[in-house]
């Protein structure tokens, strides 16, 4: 119960830090790609000329912008919403059951994001690195981010499946409750049978 809590405090507050890295480097990026850039060409008859050229960043850029404000929030949440039910001691099957649902379900989406981020970005520089190291720099941690949340879906999965046991809301078990549920169910229709008539046979007595 304890491993699990400090494993789920370890990947979400190393996913919130790696996001705030992964944004500061990607809006250095695509501030310094946007704006005006000054170009020199060479004529044969005039020579050198310079001139201006407004240029717009590329798409994966401004996703990775994104996808880092929404990873901020969704660890944020994820981080505060299981610690605020937990110690007010309101966690209920039912909201047990919504948490875990939309924590798998926004843990994938986030994993999808950065999935998509860095094989967008590695293709954008052609399968490689860069020899600007801020690129490098957004590739390596856009790779960790998606591992961060590819582990954050299956801890979430094992945890509602009962393979792990947690007192977090939104990380408890939904096989424990289904089987409460059950037993509840049995024992009440068990008082609720009628008693039967019992005849004894007279050479049984």
């Amino acid at each position: 119960m304890l491993a699990l809590s400090i494993v789920l405090y370890a990947l979400l507050g190393t996913s919130l830090v790696f996001a705030i890295i992964e944004l500061g480097l990607s809006a250095f990026i695509v501030a310094a790609y946007s704006g005006a850039h000054e170009i020199t060409t060479w004529n044969a008859y005039s020579g050198y000329s310079y001139g201006q050229v407004n240029l717009d960043p590329p798409a994966i850029l401004v996703f990775l912008v994104f996808s880092s404000v929404w990873t901020i929030f969704v660890t944020v949440a994820a981080l505060v919403l299981p610690w605020y039910y937990t110690r007010k001691g309101s966690v209920t099957a039912k909201l047990n059951t919504v948490l875990s649902a939309t924590f798998v379900a926004v843990y994938f989406v986030t994993m999808v994001f950065w999935l998509a981020c860095f094989a967008d970005l590695a293709s954008l520089l052609g399968g490689g690195t860069s020899v600007n190291p801020y690129y490098n720099a957004v590739l390596a941690f856009g790779v960790l981010l998606w591992l961060l949340f590819v582990a954050l879906v299956v801890f979430t999965i094992l945890a509602m499946c009962g393979v792990l046991v947690s007192d977090w809301a939104g990380y408890q078990s939904l096989r424990k409750e289904n089987g409460v549920a059950a037993n509840q169910t049995s024992v009440g229709s068990a008082h609720e049978a009628p008693m039967g008539t019992y005849h004894v046979a007279p050479w049984n007595l």
